[in-house]
């Protein structure tokens, strides 16, 4: 087993742990190291060292191999079931801690290829579509990655949920959480928006790249009818002028410097 050792500061933490986890680690150790912290990430193969000995030059990288750990365990451990919002609640596959009286639980296989789902985007969304899912007629969840938008939403009472990606390896993770969560047919689509016809979707949910939400924006205003919704996150704030010169008066929320917006495309301007 290989190990990367990473120094950060600790408001950068989550960042280079999500970072991490998107190349392909195996699990990630946590050490405080006064105003900083220190992470230290397994690999199972050395091919990658030049890659990521690049990737995070900024953060004094050091590449070692040492004795076997049990990773698995220490995945287990790093992601305890956890109360989002006030309805949800989210739980990786292995855990045996009781749903809280109230909560609809949402069961995932963190460290997969999609994500952990403890990501602000990923928490700010759930809290939004905990707000505007409810009873509406369809949910549209564009990149939907390991697919808990998707599954949140059917929880909390979406009468028809979409799934797309067009990640293929994303979309096997998202069939087996939807599988944890008892649902046998799930609504997978590999593909992007603009397979889908105009007016489809009642409420829009995605969790993508800025540049990728800005480049797809007309296609995402077209899928979502006009007393529909549409919810927008996976930037950070220094991005967000951009959106709300296209989303004015939307409503954003935040979690450290990430946000989201929720719109109405009846109060989007005419293009």
């Amino acid at each position: 087993m290989f190990s990367l050792r990473l120094i950060c500061p600790a408001e950068e933490a989550e960042l280079v742990s999500v970072y991490l986890w998107e190349q392909g680690t195996a699990g990630i150790r946590e050490q405080e190291a006064g105003a900083e912290i220190v992470l230290i990430a397994a690999f199972e193969s050395d091919l990658t060292r030049g890659r990521l000995l690049n990737r995070f030059a900024h953060y004094q990288p050091e590449w070692f191999e040492e004795e076997s750990i049990d990773w698995a365990e220490y995945v287990k451990s790093s992601w305890p079931a956890r109360e989002v919002g006030d309805r949800l609640f989210l739980a990786p596959a292995w855990s045996t801690a009781a749903t809280p009286p109230g909560r609809h639980r949402v069961m995932h296989s963190p460290g997969l290829a999609s994500g952990t789902g403890e990501h602000p985007c990923t928490l700010l969304a759930l809290q939004a579509l905990e707000r505007h899912s409810p009873n509406v007629a369809r949910v549209v969840d564009i990149g939907t990655g390991s697919g808990i938008l998707a599954i949140a939403a059917l929880h909390l009472g979406a009468q028809e949920v979409l799934a797309l990606d067009t990640d293929l390896e994303a979309l096997q993770v998202a069939q087996e959480n939807f599988r944890l969560n008892g649902f046998k047919r799930p609504p997978l689509v590999a593909g992007s928006c603009n397979c889908l016809g105009a007016d489809c979707s009642t409420l829009t949910v995605a969790n993508i790249d800025g540049t990728v939400l800005l480049s797809m924006f007309d296609d995402l205003l077209r899928v979502t009818s006009p007393n529909g919704r549409l919810i927008l996150t996976g930037f950070p704030e220094w991005e967000l002028a951009a959106f709300l010169n296209l989303l004015p008066g939307a409503a954003v929320s935040g979690m450290n410097e990430w946000r989201c917006l929720v719109s109405f495309p009846s109060e989007f301007p005419p293009p």
